[in-house]
């Protein structure tokens, strides 16, 4: 026993001295300034799959192949192709990709009513289905001569940014050996509650050695190794060392394609100074960094920067390295920023920082755009610039994004009109309240089934729209329609192709605000809700994206499919760090999902969304409009069968505008969608893209009822119901007399 136990400390110690001897030789250069390992960080767009039968035009063929660098020519070679009308021969390149594998080879494209029509591989000939054309490159940079660093002296950091990372980064620092176990349990305590890896655990050694030398990866044994490296370096060297070759080694951000390492260089890019001439809010700024480079950069999201810069001070206060009063005054003071230019624009910027902060999110502490890692991305880089293009129009400020219906991936987002002057993400950050463009999902859920039960409400339903007041908390509240008019009784169909605020609350006091919330759950609205009846008319804020995601299941059959942007994760060495798993869940039937989506063509074809007729849509497509209270909001959120997108306009700082979704939404939807559907698609007389289920059925009625339709009424209109919901009995507001009865023996039922 006792020989066991001394050959296994014999034999941990070997292995300890062998790490420690191994330390030396990887870490000691390193320490001693000579360069880190060589890395490139690189984001890719998505794949163009080119599939038989799917959207697609000679122009925008030859535009994506002419993107990607393919010229024209003899195709004997990859990367080169040549056109005959609507007939392309293409060398397709092979790439890089985690779920998909494509070998060169060369393919015959044919095109034909605005569809891809024919694809099959030249040699030996033979049909395909499918293939696939290489991911764009998003962004890249790599150690290369792309990297700005300046050692720092001993003593040339001031105290201030010492102080500012310990309290932020590392409250223990001086305290512990390298590794810190509470630290590591109050992480782990914080995930839990939190259901996600909020917080890292890493000492300020333990980073060091990572910036150093070890990759972002999380396995044990790099756990391991990262622990007594840490312990290595701190029997090496003193604490003030340890924090200074931290600073000196640190990841503050990007300037374009070069990558900002250290405190000297980032003092020069953010401030123009030495470090020694930092003043407490702008050492602060420096340190709020740390978090998070991409989503604290004071040029990219000042407002941002602010806040995280007021919790730094927050934390230096509370340990008492700053007094209240020298909080007080860095919390105010102004950032002068460098002169010169913003960070410099890239394509797809709103989308990028998007990613970046996700990934600092997933991977707390790890700085993976410094790391080396392949990023595979969702985006659509031609539908990228249809994005820019459209939003740019927009009188107002604006922001879109674009979805895949059937699997939720971002194919486009613009945050705004202009990343370089106003960096603000208005697709995934700003919360406003969407109006009428919520009122969809109080429709889905009258008139779907609850628990098995037959839905009490169809599109044949009359609601009452009058002008009549609620009881609210505080006082009363009467719903206004927007145009002043109030029909009475109309059908549901109606009421939501006008958007008729009075009947939809009418529908809302009866349907009852816990059926209204889950709806909204269960399509994918995260956001607050108030339990309220305003709630049906949009007064709880949502956010662009949350709500053009919710609206998918009416326009893919009934799926919910969670928006999302990344697909892997790769690092320096090819190992998977995430993975994106496909998870679709059911929200509504298929025959639901068809009625849902039906109502919301029924805006375009006769409601408040009638002016897409002007860009050629209105058979193609279906949607929503949504103006808030004096204009402050405009939305629109739609969808044809190939894409879904939504669409707010409006101001950073809301105030009065004379603007609706109508007007200002809509127009930025449609000319954006426009360049995705080919004209022979959207033409008078092509086939219905919207196929009806079996078990839908459609009878006659007559909307002044809602009862079915008999030879005296003198209007009618044709209406589907779900299985079981049609109606049974004739309308009754009209007499028939002894012709109409005669009539409707040769009626069809």
């Amino acid at each position: 026993m006792a020989a066991g136990v001394a050959a296994a400390l014999a034999l941990a110690a070997a292995g300890t001295v062998a790490l420690f001897l191994y330390a030396e030789r990887v870490l000691g250069p390193l320490l001693g300034g000579e360069a880190r390992p060589a890395y490139t960080t690189r984001i890719y767009g998505a794949p163009k799959r080119l599939r038989v039968g799917a959207p697609m035009t000679p122009a925008e063929l030859r535009g994506r192949l002419t993107r990607l660098g393919y010229a024209p020519g003899i195709p004997d070679r990859p990367g080169v192709y040549r056109e005959e009308k609507n007939r392309f021969e293409a060398f397709l390149r092979s790439f890089e990709h985690p779920f998909i594998k494509p070998t060169p080879r060369r393919v015959f494209l044919e095109l034909e009513a605005g569809r891809l029509s024919g694809l099959r591989l030249a040699d030996p000939p033979t049909p395909l289905l499918e293939a696939f054309l290489e991911p764009e490159a998003l962004y890249e940079v790599s150690t290369a001569g792309r990297v700005r660093r300046r050692p720092l002296k001993p003593g040339e950091a001031p105290r201030w940014i010492l102080d500012a990372v310990i309290s932020t980064e590392d409250r223990r620092f001086r305290e512990h050996a390298g590794v810190d176990p509470r630290g590591i349990l109050r992480a782990a305590l914080k995930n839990l509650r939190r259901r996600r890896v909020a917080e890292g655990g890493s000492t300020l050694t333990q980073q060091l050695v990572k910036n150093l030398y070890l990759s972002p990866r999380r396995t044990f044994s790099r756990k391991a190794s990262e622990a007594v490296l840490a312990l290595y370096l701190e029997t090496r060297y003193a604490k003030d060392d340890i924090l200074r070759l931290y600073l000196d080694t640190v990841y503050f951000g990007q300037d374009g394609p070069v990558g900002v390492f250290g405190l000297v260089a980032a003092s020069r890019l953010y401030f123009d100074k030495e470090p020694a001439g930092l003043e407490l809010a702008e050492c602060a700024a420096l340190a709020a960094l740390l978090a998070s480079p991409g989503r604290f950069d004071p040029r990219r999201d000042p407002a941002a920067a602010l806040e995280r810069r007021r919790l730094v001070l927050a934390a230096m206060r509370r340990d008492g390295r700053i007094t209240p009063a020298e909080e007080r005054a860095a919390g105010v003071a102004v950032l002068r920023l460098a002169g010169g230019k913003a960070a410099r624009p890239r394509a797809a910027d709103y989308f990028l920082a998007w990613v970046e902060r996700l990934l600092d999110e997933r991977h707390p502490d790890q700085h993976l755009m410094a790391r080396g890692v392949t990023v595979h991305t969702t985006l659509d880089p031609w539908l990228q610039e249809a994005a820019r293009r459209a939003v740019k129009k927009a009188v107002h400020q604006a922001a879109l994004v674009a979805l895949d219906p059937q699997s939720g991936a971002v194919r486009a987002l613009a945050g705004g009109k202009d990343y370089a002057t106003a960096p603000f993400d208005r697709a995934t950050r700003a919360n406003r309240q969407p109006g009428s463009a919520f009122k969809p999902f109080l429709y889905a859920a009258a008139l779907t089934a609850e628990e098995g039960r037959t839905p009490a409400f169809t599109a044949a339903t009359l609601l009452e729209d009058a002008t009549r007041q609620w009881r609210m908390e505080g006082g009363t509240w009467s719903p206004r329609n927007y145009d002043g008019v109030y029909r009475g009784s109309v059908p549901a169909r109606t009421a939501l192709a006008l958007s008729l605020n009075a009947a939809s609350v009418d529908l809302a006091s009866q349907v009852g605000l816990p059926r209204l919330i889950e709806t909204a759950r269960r399509f994918g609205i995260v956001s607050p809700l108030r339990p309220e009846l305003g709630m049906a008319l949009g007064s709880s804020e949502v956010t662009l994206l949350e709500l053009t995601g919710a609206y998918l299941p009416f326009f893919n059959g009934g799926l919910r499919a969670e928006p999302h942007g990344i697909v892997a994760v790769l690092d320096s060495d090819g190992a998977t760090l995430e993975a994106r798993k496909p998870e679709r869940r059911p929200a509504l039937s298929e025959g639901e999902a068809y009625l849902l989506g039906e109502l919301l063509r029924e805006v375009v074809r006769t409601g408040t969304a009638k002016s897409l007729k002007r860009w050629g849509l209105a058979g193609v497509a279906a949607g929503k409009t949504g103006t808030t209270d004096e204009g402050r909001d405009a939305w629109f959120v739609g969808a044809t069968p190939w894409l879904a997108a939504g669409v707010w306009t409006g101001e950073d700082v809301p105030r009065p505008l004379p603007i609706t979704g109508a007007s200002a939404a809509l127009p930025v939807w449609a000319d954006f969608m426009r360049d995705t559907v080919p004209p022979d698609l959207r033409a008078f007389g092509a086939p219905d893209p919207w196929p009806r289920p079996s078990d839908i059925e459609e009878v006659e009625i007559d909307p002044a009822s809602g009862l079915l339709y008999h030879a005296a009424c003198p209007t009618r209109r044709p209406e589907i119901f779900l299985p079981g919901t049609k109606p049974t009995q004739d309308c009754p507001l009209h007499k028939k007399g002894v012709v109409g009865w005669f009539k409707d023996l040769f009626k069809k039922r």
